[in-house]
């Protein structure tokens, strides 16, 4: 399963679907991946100063998931996926950059989203599953 930062946001403001999903997950052994533009996201909504979430609460809530980064493959299929999502919207999807190298992670890996945004995902042609 690839995390998306809205799960990792509603874990850290103790969303009770989000949590019984994540135990759902572990109960069945599957591997939660946490993908390097997740955790700039996290890092972004804590520097915000809306936030009142510390850094080192979203540090150790990052602690126990493994990563994936970002790399060529994973740039080459991003590339792919939003120029497929915004040709079949005619000209713009609206999807950003990250949500673009989320979704080749998902592809690439053949894992599943798992968000709350599932918009974004489904106009990147990627499985999703959600809370």
């Amino acid at each position: 399963m690839i995390i998306d930062s809205s799960y990792l946001f509603d874990l850290m403001a103790n969303d009770p679907d989000a949590f019984a999903k994540g135990t759902e997950l572990v109960e069945r052994g599957e591997m939660q991946w946490l993908p390097t533009p997740v955790v700039a996201e996290a890092y972004y909504g804590v520097a915000t100063a809306r936030s009142e979430t510390t850094e080192q609460e979203v540090r150790n809530r990052l602690l126990g998931y493994p990563r994936v980064d970002v790399d060529e493959e994973v740039a080459r299929v991003a590339g792919i996926l939003l120029a497929g999502a915004d040709d079949r919207a005619d000209g713009g999807a609206g999807v950003g950059a990250n949500d673009a190298y989320i979704a080749a992670m998902a592809e690439i890996l053949d894992d599943a989203v798992l968000t709350d945004d599932v918009d974004d995902f489904t106009a990147l042609g990627v499985s999703v599953e959600t809370y």
